[in-house]
């Protein structure tokens, strides 16, 4: 199970908010009201196509609702386990690798003090590199 760096609860899912752009078309009745306003009676909403939802997607924690700073990409691996999030404080740095609870990790990428840490397949080049580097 994926971990949340922020409260460190396990978690198997994280809270989605996106915003999309939609061009709508609106079929409405107008009337002259009995003091000369023009009163809107709308009768048909219709989503003609969606513009625009790519890029504006933000992914929260489920359990302490801090933002988790992933793409799509970034989340599909994190929730497998397959990509950590984890603040720079709780490991040990070494040019590209982390050392964490014994494992090495390769730095992906980090946003201010949080590392993003890919998990090596490798198990023997783990192993070499928990020997060497750290």
């Amino acid at each position: 199970m994926a971990f949340c760096p922020f409260c460190k609860q396990e978690i198997n899912e994280v809270t989605a908010v996106y915003r999309e752009v939609r061009h709508v078309e609106v079929t409405a009745k107008v009337r002259l009201d009995h003091n000369h306003n023009l009163s809107y009676n709308e009768e048909k909403i219709e989503t003609l196509e969606r513009l625009d939802a790519e890029g504006d997607e933000e992914y929260f924690c489920p359990k302490c609702g801090e933002i988790l700073p992933l793409n799509s990409e970034e989340l599909e691996l994190f929730l497998e386990e397959k990509l950590l999030l984890v603040k720079e404080s709780e490991v040990k740095v070494k040019d590209d690798f982390a050392l964490l609870k014994g494992k090495v990790y390769k730095i992906r990428d980090h946003i201010e003090d949080l590392l993003f840490l890919e998990v090596l397949s490798d198990e023997v080049v783990e192993a070499i590199l928990a020997a060497n580097l750290f």
